[in-house]
């Protein structure tokens, strides 16, 4: 497996092939890939190193790690009850915490379901990046960031992650985005969301060009209604820069489904996504039941004093046919 980093930034990336008793998984291109993605709100480990944010920082802040082996225990839950191949995280701290997760799964699942394989990248210094941990082996991983002159200091923003998969004959790049949030302004902040579509609508036409299926997920921070509706046979969205992708948010007529993934001011938002392109997504489902969710079926956010709690963000799975 290669590691490359590419454009911009310098970028902390961990790899592995995490040893397990059993072969691994192999990917199916006539079953296609179950995939579920997940801003975990803030997930920081038990350990204080100082890049915490300022809520987390000490125990006086309420966090332990004894908190965290909670949140761990929770996590692992709703991974089994979802059971996707490829699970795909948003605002984890570090790499050691896929270890932890695969951990805490140990003994969930027979061997050939475990995840034998897991990825995470950030931006050096950051308090957050990505992970995905994978029961399919990861072909080859690169990282992608951006380094934008606009005559302003351009904040932290976590880069791309493109790891591709083969399943039987057929190849997988999957994009894992996380964009600048809104704080700040949302107007403020539009022009570094601006440019990480473009960087996003660039990977995609690479990719299809050399033939491979492409899904794109993630936290976008923009809400699907934000982004140029097109609708034809096989795309709805173009992204900035022209790339043609589809999104399972709208039904056939054009329609919004009813239940977004992120509820903020009494409304659902549509800023965790999946895109596909050269592929086909089926099964997309808004995770919208069980603990992780209140009585009204919105996220049961996570409360650092109480240590009650999941995430602000709702769970999104489908299945991808490239």
């Amino acid at each position: 497996m290669r590691i490359r980093n590419v454009v911009g930034a310098v970028v902390f990336a961990w790899v592995a092939s995490l040893s397990v008793s059993c072969s691994g998984g192999k990917g199916d291109s006539s079953s296609g890939v179950s995939v579920m993605n997940w801003n975990l709100e803030t997930f920081f480990d038990g350990e204080f190193d100082g890049n915490e944010y300022e809520e987390f920082r000490s125990g006086k802040s309420g966090w332990s790690r004894e908190k965290y082996k909670v949140r761990l225990e929770r996590l692992a839950s709703v991974i089994r009850t979802l059971d996707c191949d490829i699970v795909v995280m948003e605002e984890l701290e570090k790499e050691g915490q896929l270890q932890d997760i695969r951990n805490q799964l140990a003994g969930s699942f027979d061997f050939s379901g475990r995840y034998k394989y897991g990825f995470f990248a950030a931006e050096e210094g950051a308090s957050i990046g990505c992970g995905i941990l994978s029961r399919i082996p990861i072909d080859d991983v690169s990282v992608h960031s951006l380094s934008v002159s606009l005559g302003k200091s351009q904040p932290s923003m976590r880069p791309i992650i493109k790891a591709t998969f083969s399943l039987g004959e057929k190849k997988l790049d999957l994009f894992v985005n996380h964009w600048k949030s809104k704080s700040g302004g949302a107007e403020e902040s539009e022009v570094w969301r601006d440019h990480q579509e473009r960087q996003l609508s660039r990977l995609v036409s690479d990719s299809c060009a050399a033939g491979r299926g492409v899904l794109a997920c993630g936290d976008f921070n923009r809400s699907i209604e934000e982004f140029e509706y097109e609708k034809s046979d096989v795309a709805n969205v173009v992204l900035k820069g022209g790339a043609r992708v589809h999104s399972p948010w709208f039904g056939d007529d054009g329609e919004l489904s009813e239940i977004g993934s992120y509820w903020y001011k009494g409304a659902w938002e549509y800023i965790d996504n999946f895109f596909s392109a050269n592929a086909e997504i089926a099964e997309f489902a808004v995770c919208g039941f069980g603990e992780w969710c209140d009585s009204e079926g919105r996220p049961n956010r996570y409360k650092i004093y109480s240590g009650d709690g999941y995430s602000d963000h709702l769970p999104i799975t489908c299945r991808i046919f490239p």
